[in-house]
This record gives structure tokens, C-alpha cells and sequence, in this order.
């Protein structure tokens, strides 16, 4: 009966967070900020942008177009397809006429938190405090709390029209992962996280 008890405070819990993150992801918080951190995602065969990558890298684009911020902090290292998720993103950037010293690349983070803690640290050696946290939209809940857990001002700018929301089975599916993420960042804020366990996660959560 208390395993019963148990497995239905997860379930709970899990539908609020799976709700919570569902709510944040339809409302664009973008404003003007000092910069804008663009977070990674896959990059394919030969060099190729992942539909997502591609899809967050044209809204940052398009923010810093809108003058919302004059720098992105382009975040990502190498995932299982060379180069970095960073360096894919500038060439995207540079490509669409966003001038080399407005990027900055963060090429060695393989996590939500790395990324965002990286990216702090090049934030506080250019005296930034603000910044446009851009992802997919169902990032955006948990990416705003690991931002301002590590000490930056964050507003969530979610691609919209990434194939991983835009779908809508898609959308349930990594919705539903941020749920499971979301427990994982909070135990782990707790307990620390288990090197070796990471190793294995790396990238995917």
C-alpha cells in the first residue's frame, strides 16, 4: 500500500511539472537583455545543423536582428558528429551577416547546467548580468531556473517553430523528459551528481 502511496506522489508530481513546463514554453518572455545564450543541440552527419539547432540559431538570429541584444553566446561542444554545436551555430550566424564580434562561442559544455554556468563566466569577464535564454520552448522552464541558479538575470525566447514542439508528439515527448529532467536537477542539487552516471547521460539530459 505505501509503495502504491509512493508510486502515485511521483505520477503527481511528475503531471505538475509536465504542466508547469507546458505553460512556459507559449509565452516569450524576450526583452532587452546584454546578451542572448542561444543552448545547443545535435549537429548530424557531415557537419549538418539538427532541425532544432538550426531552429534555435535563426530566433537568436532574428532577436539580435530586432535589437534585442548586440552579443550571442553561442553554447555547445562536440556531440557525437564534429565540430561543436558552437561553431556550427556561428556559421549559421555569420552566414545570415551577424558580424564575428558579436559571437561569442562557449564550445565545451555538454549539458543544460554546463552551458549555463559557462556561459556566466564569459558573461561576468564582459561585465554582462542579463541575457535571452533561447532553446525550445519546453527547455525554457528549466533553463530559466538553472540560469538563475547560477547567477544570471534570464528571459526564456523559445523557437517555435522547431520541428520538436511544432509536432505535437514530439512536443508530449521532450515535454515529458523536461518533467524527468527537472527531478534530476533538483536531487542532484541535493545529493551531487554522480560522475559516472554522467558520463553515460552526457548530452541527454
Amino acid at each position: 500500500m505505501l509503495a502504491w502511496g509512493a508510486f502515485a506522489l511521483v505520477l503527481a508530481v511528475l503531471a505538475i511539472l509536465y504542466a508547469r513546463v507546458d505553460a512556459r514554453s507559449q509565452i516569450d518572455r524576450a526583452r532587452r537583455a546584454d546578451a542572448i545564450i542561444v543552448l545547443g543541440s545535435a549537429v548530424w552527419a557531415n557537419e549538418r545543423p539538427s532541425p532544432s539547432l538550426l531552429a534555435r540559431t535563426q530566433h537568436a538570429i532574428a532577436l539580435y536582428q530586432a535589437g534585442y541584444a548586440a552579443h550571442l553566446i553561442l553554447c555547445g561542444g562536440v556531440g557525437g558528429n564534429p565540430p561543436s554545436e558552437a561553431e556550427v551555430m556561428r556559421r549559421i550566424a555569420t552566414g545570415a551577416g551577424v558580424p564575428a564580434d558579436a559571437l561569442v562561442l562557449e564550445d565545451q559544455s555538454h549539458s543544460t547546467e554546463a552551458s549555463l554556468t559557462n556561459a556566466k563566466r564569459l558573461m561576468d569577464a564582459r561585465g554582462w548580468r542579463s541575457a535571452i535564454i533561447v532553446s525550445d520552448p519546453f527547455h525554457l522552464y528549466r533553463a530559466e531556473i538553472i540560469a538563475r541558479d547560477v547567477g544570471i538575470e534570464a528571459y526564456g525566447s523559445g523557437a517555435s517553430d522547431s520541428p520538436t514542439y511544432a509536432r505535437a508528439n514530439l512536443r508530449a515527448q521532450y515535454t515529458a523528459r523536461e518533467a524527468f529532467a527537472l527531478v534530476w536537477y533538483y536531487v542532484t542539487r541535493v545529493t551531487g551528481e554522480p560522475t559516472w552516471l554522467y558520463g553515460i547521460l552526457k548530452g541527454k539530459i
